[in-house]
């Protein structure tokens, strides 16, 4: 079947256009890069922010956790204290592991509250206390191995094979130190060994209860976080679980509601002993 010669200018004219279009599409995004064009970012989903009612002329209490475990819950409750409103026009929590916190961070104290380890800020900036005081210590803390079959055993066969689960923070005691140190001791081959390493504690214990790992380290909160039958064997009974550092700039009479946010919840993961020297400022 032949096509007319206006059927064949038409369409060549067509595609000529859309050519055309496509070439200038092509030079104008050449010329945004070279031009230095903004890119488009991803947002950062390592932070929640709350609003305490205050207005906005008023700063932002910052504070950096570990975890994202009840990084939200501690942070409504926060907003809600009468006593925030007052001083602060928002609560903004962000999580991420301790070995990211930076010795410039701490100087220019850019977080209101902490949530680290004496050693941690001290091996960051000796002299840390001239900018941050201790509020709450979480001491005398027991860590042990979970397993879904059988109470794991400290021997070299029994881990041989087994799929551990660990935190990918290196200055964890709970998740990375502890457990490694254990397996050193009943003389582990690390290397030999399948180690899976996990960004936040969260995915490592899902990973753990759909059965992807075999074993993972804790305190005894996963209990009563995962609904399956678990079995344990000690690794350290008197650890650190935690201790939260203020910036000394700040508005102390927020003080008593921090801790208490932070109790109501560490309580259900943190089974260690608290040590607040200010609780006697605090109504009962």
């Amino acid at each position: 079947m032949s096509m007319s010669p206006l059927f064949l200018t038409s369409h060549k004219a067509y595609f000529a256009a859309l050519g055309l279009l496509l070439a200038a599409g092509v030079g104008l995004c050449l010329w945004l890069v070279e031009q230095g064009a903004p890119q488009l970012k991803l947002g950062n989903y390592h932070i929640y922010r709350c609003e305490t009612g205050a207005g906005a002329e008023r700063e932002i209490f910052d504070i950096l956790a570990v975890s994202s475990i009840h990084a939200r819950a501690i942070a409504d409750r926060l907003c809600r204290a009468p006593a925030m409103s007052r001083h602060y026009s928002a609560v903004r929590i962000s999580w991420k592991p301790r070995g990211r916190l930076s010795a410039e961070e701490i100087l220019n104290e850019d977080y209101d509250l902490i949530w680290s380890r004496v050693h941690t800020m001290r091996g960051l900036v000796p002299e840390f206390s001239d900018f941050y005081d201790t509020l709450v210590r979480y001491d005398h803390y027991r860590v042990y191995w979970f397993s879904r079959s059988g109470r794991p055993e400290l021997s070299r066969e029994y881990f041989h094979g087994k799929r551990i689960g660990l935190l990918n923070d290196k200055l964890s005691h709970t998740f990375y130190l502890l457990p490694l140190a254990s397996l050193k001791e009943i003389g582990v081959d690390l290397s030999r060994e399948k180690l899976i390493y996990f960004d936040d504690a969260i995915g490592l214990y899902r990973a753990f209860a759909r059965g992807e790992l075999d074993l993972v380290s804790g305190g005894l909160f996963l209990e009563k976080d995962l609904d399956i039958p678990l079995h344990r064997t000690l690794i350290a009974e008197n650890a650190t679980a935690a201790t939260l550092f203020v910036r000394k700039a700040r508005a102390p009479e927020v003080d008593c509601d921090v801790a208490g946010a932070f109790d109501t919840f560490t309580d259900t993961f943190i089974n260690a002993q608290r040590q607040f020297e200010g609780a006697d400022r605090c109504e009962s």
